[in-house]
């Protein structure tokens, strides 16, 4: 009878060993991952415009055992960040732009000499601006006298106005259009604005080259397709395809299927696609605009 007792105090004392044999490699003592909550700093899921700065402060703790070797970062799958360490504690702080993208996930992971890792994440929703859409602006050459040549978007609106009438609304004026193809300027079908200080296109008292209030509209060439440009919802592509160090006063040769950005004198900016051209003195231009509300 004691031998039967020594056994089955034996299986016992097996039995409760191998249970926390099992405990232990079920729930194994992870590392720890917080996001600084000092203010300017992301710490938990939020929305940002296209540009924003989103700061980042994590940092990373050991399990009171193991210590850390591994941490890295992800933006939407991607690794950005992939360090060795081998430390109880890892700080590190970083800043990122908010990209076009309607949600990006960041993903910041963190793994111990153990093999235990944690992972934290966020998610940063574009709070992106409003457009107006014009699918279709037609404009004609200096020298076309039943379409209309200026183009003003004030008061959220494409309105168009021949020579005489924009000579009357000048200061809404933000574009017009023009043919020139000589020996010094083959400029071809082009959009302009008053403040590019070209002269001697249009004739008349009424010209151009008499405003008193001239605005400034830049463009700049993107290499957006016409499908990309047809995807456009808001203002973060907009933005994005707007680069300063590549603005010009005039976007010249004009072809189906450019696509350009351009910033007006009043700051709003655009996206323009050409779908029609009559290369003429007395021809057309039909574009469609996308433009900041």
């Amino acid at each position: 009878m004691k031998k039967k007792f020594a056994i089955i105090g034996i299986m016992m004392f097996s039995a409760s060993i191998f249970l926390a044999g099992c405990k232990k490699d079920e729930s194994p003592v992870l590392p720890t991952i917080t996001l600084k909550q000092s203010a300017g700093y992301i710490s938990a899921s939020t929305t940002a415009a296209y540009g924003d700065t989103l700061n980042f402060g994590i940092t990373a703790k050991y399990n009171g055992t193991d210590n850390l070797v591994k941490f890295q970062i992800f933006a939407e799958g991607t690794k950005l960040l992939d360090s060795t360490i081998n430390t109880q504690t890892f700080t590190f702080d970083f800043y990122s732009v908010k990209s076009i993208l309607a949600k990006e996930v960041w993903k910041f992971v963190t793994i111990d000499i153990a093999g235990n890792s944690k992972t934290d994440s966020v998610t940063i929703t574009g709070n992106f601006g409003d457009i107006l859409t014009y699918n279709s602006i037609t404009f004609g050459a200096q020298n076309n006298t039943t379409e209309k040549s200026f183009l003003s978007f004030s008061n959220s609106a494409a309105t168009l106005y021949f020579q005489a009438e924009a000579f009357n609304n000048q200061a809404n004026i933000d574009m017009f259009c023009f043919y020139e193809n000589t020996a010094s300027h083959q400029n071809m079908m082009t959009l302009a604005a008053p403040g590019s200080t070209i002269t001697g296109i249009f004739t008349g008292t009424t010209a151009p080259d008499f405003y008193t209030s001239k605005n400034i509209t830049f463009f700049v060439k993107t290499t957006l397709t016409t499908a990309q440009y047809d995807a456009v919802t808001n203002d973060a592509v907009v933005l994005a395809s707007y680069d300063p160090a590549n603005q010009f006063k005039k976007a010249k040769v004009l072809t189906i299927g450019d696509v350009y950005a351009f910033n007006l004198q009043s700051g709003k900016k655009g996206l323009f696609k050409v779908t029609a051209v009559d290369g003429t003195e007395t021809g057309t231009l039909q574009i469609a605009v996308k433009i900041q509300k």
